[in-house]
């Protein structure tokens, strides 16, 4: 069982912002009308991370399904059982220092907000990202499933 390890962000930086880059570039030429952020802990100095990239991919509606299709040709699906019609996920198989996970979200619907909004919330308030480092020092070294649902309660409860 996979289990998770935390530790700061300051750690990577460099290698997530240069794994960024890559990422970004290679999304732009597959959909040069995306959007494409950085997100997740990494994007947060000071946040602790399991030490991956989160990238979110933003298109229109209209160009969402063909979205998918470009992304599959460069990406393996990741999580397919929490895709929905307004998102979809995908991992670079490749990738491991750090590990990328890409997040495709149709601009605008629920699942697009939460990224941006949760990642803005944590840069605006110190004592925000302080609780949720906290939340992620208590889950070191437990199963990924039990990390990945405190996180999401923590979330939810952050963007209420």
């Amino acid at each position: 069982m996979a289990v998770v390890d935390v530790r700061p962000e300051a750690e990577i930086r460099l290698a997530a912002r240069v794994a960024f880059e890559e990422h970004r570039r290679r999304v732009l030429q597959l959909l040069p009308q995306a959007e494409v952020e950085h997100i997740g802990a990494t994007s947060v100095p000071g946040a602790l991370t399991k030490g991956d990239l989160d990238v979110l991919v933003r298109v229109d509606e209209d160009g969402f399904g063909a979205a998918v299709d470009a992304l599959r040709s460069q990406y393996a699906v990741h999580q397919r059982e929490n895709w929905t019609p307004t998102y979809a996920s995908f991992a670079d198989p490749q990738a491991t220092e750090p590990p990328v996970g890409v997040q495709l979200a149709v601009a605008g619907s629920p699942d697009d907000l939460l990224f941006g909004r949760f990642r803005d919330a944590l840069l605006g308030d110190p004592s925000l990202l302080a609780e949720y480092n906290a939340l992620k020092l208590r889950n070191d070294g437990v199963s990924y499933e039990l990390y990945t649902t405190a996180k999401a309660d923590f979330i939810e409860r952050v963007l209420a």
